[in-house]
């Protein structure tokens, strides 16, 4: 049987290495027995060949042998990618698109999406530069590049936490793994420990990076200046090249800083070990950042690191465990946390031990890999597509965000690709016109789904429902309550009982909202409710009863931590009483509140914990302060 085939976009590849290329190259690599691995690239000198057989997989260079030709790479890849035997068909299942980086091979990648729209686009999200650049970028093109890439994408993954949310909030909506970049722990380990530790006063700061505003190079050698002054024998080695070099070496020589500075310019990747364990410290006080590979590999040479809280760093460096923080662009603090690794010979020690552990735990690229395998093959088994259309999505909380959330965690390994549309991303407009743009946003993303979900019958339900209807799509809905009746109660004085409510009649507001969400429940090819009481309710709608099925909501029981262990970490003594939910009237929390006054007759000392936000929160304080309830 044929493997299945992973065509990898990247906008560079060898011999211009960068993480992104190696992150390429170490997977498909790892990876290359389970799947026939390709990777389209800009050609960019004339003295590469447009295809290379290399061991991770085939490399076809596309373009003129120009600098140009990585922007031309979108175009180029639909144009002259049939010429290097590049082929996906509409029938053709075993293919899967990967873009690395926040870039053209990633454009690239979304050109064949565009025309191969259920072939399964994987996103890597890799990106240096602070927020700011992805929102104004050239004149605003990197945010609404980054926008449609994420927007068509089956699956993303991110580099570090930071940029994994950073793509939700620019609405993607979808799987989403964070995959961290590795490190060759056989290349970068330690060889000369004996060595660093013989000398007594000479000390070495290194930092390896690109010489650009972002990574910070000149707040380091600014500090360089104030360590200088409590230990003269400590230099700096710079590994690395950029347009700020010319600016950086006047900077040096302006502080008199003379040869304690060095800035060796660009080393070879597989040279860069014997630098690092040579050296000290390993220091990198960045602007921004999207992971910092470079602080990964300098703890996987027995290196202890110092960085900025900022971007990416946070997932790799644990103040005062693997790493130091210094506050960004602050020259003495830096000088600071520097003069106090180079003095403290066990913190030293413990930190490089502590970083050596957490670089094998979470950065060895055969765990990384295996997790891309994993995800591709689930991708690439998927039979049937999902738009689940919700009116929430994490962050924000709520029953609809929590089960979309576990949908999305669990359908895809079980076959099922699910995508998302959140009507919370519209809810900003205005009434109607929110509406409205929900429902084109259910078009575009549910014309690559075989079924829309709906979680609600109303808000959600009505302009997802007349979206599949116009994509000709299945419809399918999840009621958990009589929409009309809450709202009833909580805006329009119904006082009833959800029983007896079914069998009344109200006011013009009300029976509009109960006209919609019936018309939606009995146009839907299934019904999903959590418990056989709502079963009844629709049944009452008027929906056919094989139409309806009761699926309950799971909960997973909680392990590692018992009922005692919990009461003592809380500081629980005596009688408490929990209760959760949304704070709206139909929930009863108001008559929860005035039995605790009985229950404090009672029972002195028991104390009420309620759990959840909304629209009573304020009312419900003022009666618990009322009732004299705690």
């Amino acid at each position: 049987m044929a493997k299945p085939k992973v065509y990898a976009f990247s906008t560079a590849y060898h011999p211009f290495v960068g993480g992104a290329e190696i992150a390429i190259e170490e997977v498909s690599r790892r990876l290359k027995d389970r799947f026939d691995f390709t990777i389209v690239t800009a050609r960019m000198r004339r003295d590469i060949p447009k295809r290379e057989l290399r061991p991770e997989g085939t490399v076809i260079r596309l373009g003129f042998g120009t600098r140009f030709d990585k922007w031309l790479l979108p175009v180029l890849v639909l144009f002259r990618i049939s010429d290097f035997g590049f082929r996906i068909s509409a029938k053709q299942k075993n293919v899967l698109l990967w873009g690395m980086d926040l870039s053209q091979g990633s454009l690239a990648a979304l050109a064949f999406k565009f025309f191969h729209p259920r072939t399964p686009l994987v996103f890597t999200f890799q990106y240096g530069e602070n927020e700011e650049r992805i929102r104004r970028g050239r004149g605003g093109f990197i945010r609404r590049a980054l926008c449609a890439i994420l927007f068509h994408a089956d699956a993303v993954t991110a580099i570090s936490s930071y940029l994994l949310a950073l793509s939700g909030e620019y609405r993607y909506r979808g799987i989403a793994r964070l995959i961290p970049n590795g490190v060759d722990g056989e290349k970068f380990k330690i060889q000369n420990s004996k060595v660093r530790s013989s000398r007594k006063n000479q000390k070495i700061v290194i930092t390896t990076s690109r010489l650009v505003k972002k990574n910070g190079i000149d707040v380091l050698i600014r500090a360089m200046k104030e360590v200088k002054k409590s230990i003269s024998g400590a230099e700096c080695w710079i590994l690395g090249d950029g347009p700020e070099r010319g600016a950086l070496e006047k900077l040096s020589l302006s502080l008199g800083l003379g040869e304690s500075v060095q800035l060796l310019g660009s080393i070879p990747h597989e040279e860069v070990p014997n630098y690092l364990c040579k050296a000290d410290v390993f220091v990198r006080p960045s602007r921004s950042e999207g992971m910092g590979n470079s602080f990964v590999e300098s703890l996987s040479c027995g290196v202890p690191i110092i960085g900025t809280p900022v971007g990416g760093i946070p997932d790799i460096i644990e103040d005062g465990v693997t790493g130091l923080f210094a506050r960004p662009e602050d020259p003495g603090d830096l000088a600071q946390k520097i003069l106090r690794l180079l003095r403290d010979r066990k913190l030293q020690n413990r930190i490089a031990v502590r970083g050596q552990d957490m670089v094998r735990d979470r950065f060895s690229w055969d765990r990384i890999a295996d997790i891309y395998s994993d995800l591709f093959r689930e991708l690439l088994a998927a039979k049937k597509r999902i738009l689940v259309a919700t009116g929430a999505f994490p962050p924000d909380i709520g029953g609809p965000a929590t089960y979309t959330k576990t949908l999305l965690e669990h359908l895809p390994r079980r076959g099922i690709m699910v995508r998302v549309s959140s009507f919370g991303d519209y809810r900003r407009y205005k009434k109607g016109i929110r509406h409205f743009l929900f429902f084109l946003d259910v078009v575009f993303r549910g014309r690559f789904a075989d079924v829309v979900f709906a979680q609600d019958p109303v808000s959600v339900g009505l302009p997802a429902f007349f979206a599949a209807w116009c994509i000709r799509r299945e419809f399918a809905l999840k009621v958990v309550g009589d929409y009309a009746w809450e709202q009833g109660i909580q805006r329009f004085g119904v006082t009833d009982l959800l029983n007896s409510f079914l069998g009344k009649r109200y006011g013009v507001r009300v029976e509009i909202l109960r006209k919609i969400e019936t018309f939606v429940a009995r146009r839907a090819r299934l019904v999903i409710v959590p418990s056989a009481y709502l079963r009844s309710v629709i049944l009452w709608w008027g929906v056919r009863k094989e139409k309806v099925v009761v699926i309950e909501n799971a909960a997973e029981s909680s392990k590692g931590i018992s009922r005692e262990s919990a009461r003592v970490f809380l500081g629980v003594e005596g009688t408490l009483l929990v209760s959760s939910g949304r704070l709206v009237p139909w929930k009863g929390f108001s008559l929860l509140i005035d039995a605790m006054s009985d229950i404090l007759r009672r029972a002195s000392g028991a104390e009420l914990v309620i759990l959840g936000s909304g629209p009573l929160e304020e009312i419900l304080k003022e009666r618990a302060k009322k009732n004299n309830v705690s």
